[in-house]
């Protein structure tokens, strides 16, 4: 490959994920003010943060955030979850799970916690007709996007990292 295509490659890259930061922009709707609420009403509990795959790296890094500007939080392994790590999690928490699709597997353990406990959820997600959308009692829906060269998740963690970096300024104001 010529050397010179990487720079039209990566300029592509960047293109692509502002326009997807300019959907995500659009779409912020009256939701997100009730997260904020939320995660200011949590005073008594911690913020918990979820997610799968690159949304799990995603949920790490929103949970680092929230702490640096003053809300306790941190991050769950979904998937530990599944093998008892819920204990983690009590009534007084809220509770942001994250997944592009709303469908993933590891989830649904947790939505079901959350549910039979009575703990907020947070939805971040971009699918209505999925399971997270329908289980959280706040919607966050980011739009559906399209990543670069369409392979690997780029766009939508973008969103997903800007919406959490957005709920965090947005608290700490």
């Amino acid at each position: 490959m010529n050397i010179n295509k990487f720079k039209f490659i990566g300029k592509n890259v960047i293109e692509t994920e502002i326009k997807s930061l300019q959907k995500l922009k659009k779409s912020i709707q009256s939701s997100f003010n009730k997260a904020v609420q939320e995660i200011l009403n949590c005073k008594n509990g911690k913020v918990i943060i979820s997610g799968v795959g690159k949304s799990g790296i995603i949920a790490k890094k929103i949970a680092a955030t929230l702490s640096s500007v003053g809300t306790p939080a941190f991050y769950v392994d979904a998937s530990s979850c599944s093998h008892g790590d819920l204990g983690q999690i009590s009534s007084n928490d809220l509770l942001i799970l994250i997944s592009y699709s709303g469908e993933t597997e590891e989830l649904k353990n947790i939505i079901q916690f959350a549910n039979r406990n009575k703990i907020l959820l947070i939805g971040i997600v971009s699918k209505k007709d999925s399971i997270l959308y329908k289980a959280s009692d706040i919607r966050l829906l980011i739009p559906q996007v399209t990543e670069s060269e369409g392979i690997v998740p780029t766009s939508s963690t973008t969103a997903q990292l800007a919406i959490g970096d957005a709920l965090a300024i947005a608290a700490m104001k």
